[in-house]
């Protein structure tokens, strides 16, 4: 029993190491659409507006993933705030879309703190249900999986899936975030989603807004 208290023991505190060197290497993120200045599109001032649009006149609308992040690289006024401002710039906050589970949107900060490329993420999967009224029903779930099949992910840390627990850490810093955006979610979960049943799903490069059929 004592051999294999400390073969436990040895495991447990190589996989936490392991995971807290992961949780400082920065995640890939040369895969997003629109995150590099060559990759952008020309305009991406109409974004808001075609939000605005489906939430005032119902019209189902597709935005790119290559268009978000432009419009986000271009609108962002992103800046680290508190004892760590010196050290710590703001390089850009990206969106990555995905179809798994029915479609997911990975939201990525990236930061370098002292020369070194910093990522932190948090996932958002919507889903809509229908209730016996005929009316439905948005719920935000962040999800971004099972961890070991277990354990719901929330997040990454760097390249560490981290469990929904974590995202405490970070609260505060997509709190923030939030405030930049609330015009727009107002338009996506009171209007669009509430109000007028819409569904926004994520799917592969792109986010689908769309709403029942009467």
């Amino acid at each position: 029993m004592k051999k294999l208290f400390v073969l436990f023991t040895l495991a447990f505190v190589g996989a936490l190491g392991f995971g807290i060197y992961l949780s400082f290497q920065p995640q890939n993120l040369s895969d997003i659409a629109g995150r590099e200045a060559d990759d952008r599109e020309k305009s991406s001032s109409t974004v808001p507006e075609m939000i605005e649009n489906a939430a005032k006149s119902r019209n189902p609308i597709n935005l790119t993933e290559r268009q978000i992040n432009t419009w986000l690289a271009n609108t962002l006024k992103a800046r680290q705030e508190g004892t760590l401002a010196d050290y710590v710039e703001m390089k850009g906050v990206w969106v990555r879309f995905d179809e798994e589970e029915g479609g997911r949107v990975e939201i990525i900060i990236e930061r370098e703190i002292m020369g070194r490329t910093q990522t932190l993420s948090m996932f958002v999967r919507i889903e809509r249900k229908k209730k016996e009224d005929g009316t439905f029903t948005t719920y935000i779930h962040k999800d971004g999986g099972r961890l070991w099949g277990l354990l719901a992910v929330g997040g990454k840390f760097g390249q560490a899936r981290v469990p929904q627990g974590f995202l405490f850490f970070s609260q505060n810093t997509y709190a923030s975030l939030a405030q930049l955006f609330q015009k727009e979610l107002q338009w996506m979960e009171k209007d669009i989603t509430m109000r007028a049943g819409g569904r926004i799903i994520f799917e592969e490069n792109q986010m689908r807004i769309d709403f029942p059929k009467d």
